[in-house]
């Protein structure tokens, strides 16, 4: 980046234009709703994933590895979406200096780290297939090495957003606006860094997913899988590709803003929220097309029902249920009931067959 793109806006430009109007409305009640979703979503996806690990339904690395994807949706919805909508809401940055690097340095990181963490699952699936046996021992210090390298990668490549971005007072108006300033005696380190960051953190690791689900495609060709590995396949490179193409235009925003003129805010909206939206529709999509999350999910409610019906009406306490005690009683004394008939029954019978009747009317 050469010295006259030194200041950049470190956050698109749509949400200093939604403040005011409709737009600062309508633009942060979408980003609201998305979120919530997200947040949602992905509480549901960890917990059912949670509920798989004890019942051992799928190769721990892939599990794991889905885990985390859950974890870095989170950190969005909760760590940066917030400072999104009050920055929208406002039409300026209202929190401190360090929110405004911390916040556009998660904000990069998390889907980087996302980025790797797929094509982490398609290597442990495609590993999976190739040896299932050996693939349940894939965890361990290797995939907590895996992991820890992971984040370490994803918290590093935007650094430079963390380390440039500041709070500067935009006239007339001054009021303070988060932008990315490099220094000039950076300009070198900054336009390596245009060039290799999109690099490392998008077109590799897409590279990377594409050849795994593809050697996986071949295997299954070649062995005739059963139908539920087939499926699992052709799912998570289906939410792989979702990922990296809801991710695009947000690159786009990016390159359009360091190498050319400001984008139009309609882009930085788009680019933004189909980031934070891909986070709600993954772990949807995810549950719906998983037949095993689908039973984790169906007895996770059922569990919920017997729950309700065993505690019964609000108010009852801890006591017992009037009308179950009823029932128990009824059910105890209907053997009763039905000993002393049947006795009856055969007593008259008995006497009804009697041969000799008249013989016992003299009987006292």
């Amino acid at each position: 980046m050469n010295s006259s793109r030194a200041v950049v806006a470190a956050a698109p430009r749509w949400w200093r234009a939604a403040g005011g109007g409709a737009a600062g409305v309508v633009l942060p009640s979408l980003l609201a709703g998305v979120g919530l979703a997200g947040l949602a979503g992905n509480l549901l996806l960890g917990a059912l994933l949670a509920r798989g690990a004890r019942r051992g339904q799928a190769p721990p690395a892939s599990r794991l590895l889905l885990l985390n994807l859950c974890a870095a949706d989170l950190l969005l919805a909760l760590c940066c979406l917030p400072a999104r909508l009050a920055a929208s809401w406002r039409g300026a940055w209202p929190l401190g200096g360090f929110l405004c690097r911390a916040t556009e340095w998660l904000l990069h990181g998390c889907p980087v780290a996302k980025s790797l963490s797929w094509a982490a699952v398609g290597q442990a699936h495609c590993h999976h297939l190739r040896a299932p046996p050996r693939s349940r021992g894939w965890g361990g210090r290797r995939l907590a090495g895996l992991l820890a390298a992971l984040w370490l990668a994803a918290l590093l490549l935007p650094l430079p957003l963390f380390l440039f971005s500041r709070l500067e007072g935009a006239p007339p108006s001054r009021r303070l606006h988060c932008v990315f300033r490099s220094p000039p005696d950076a300009a070198a380190f900054m336009d390596v860094f245009g060039k290799v960051y999109p690099l490392a953190a998008y077109l590799a690791p897409s590279g990377f997913t594409w050849a795994c689900y593809g050697r996986a495609l071949r295997l299954q060709a070649a062995r005739e899988p059963a139908p539920r590995a087939r499926t699992a396949t052709r799912l998570l490179l289906a939410l792989s590709l979702l990922f990296q193409a809801m991710w695009l235009p947000a690159w786009v925003a990016w390159l359009w803003e360091r190498h050319g003129p400001p984008p139009p805010p309609a882009l930085g909206f788009l680019a933004e929220g189909l980031v934070f939206l891909n986070g709600a529709v993954s772990p949807g999509v995810l549950v719906a097309s998983s037949e095993e999350l689908r039973e984790g999910l169906s007895g996770v409610w059922t569990g919920l029902r017997c729950g309700r019906r065993e505690r019964g009406p609000a108010g009852a306490g801890a006591g017992p249920d009037p009308p179950r005690e009823a029932a128990a009683a009824a059910e105890k004394a209907l053997p009763d009931v039905e000993h002393f008939w049947k006795e009856r029954r055969s007593a008259a019978a008995g006497e009804e067959s009697d041969p000799v009747p008249w013989e016992r009317q003299g009987e006292p």
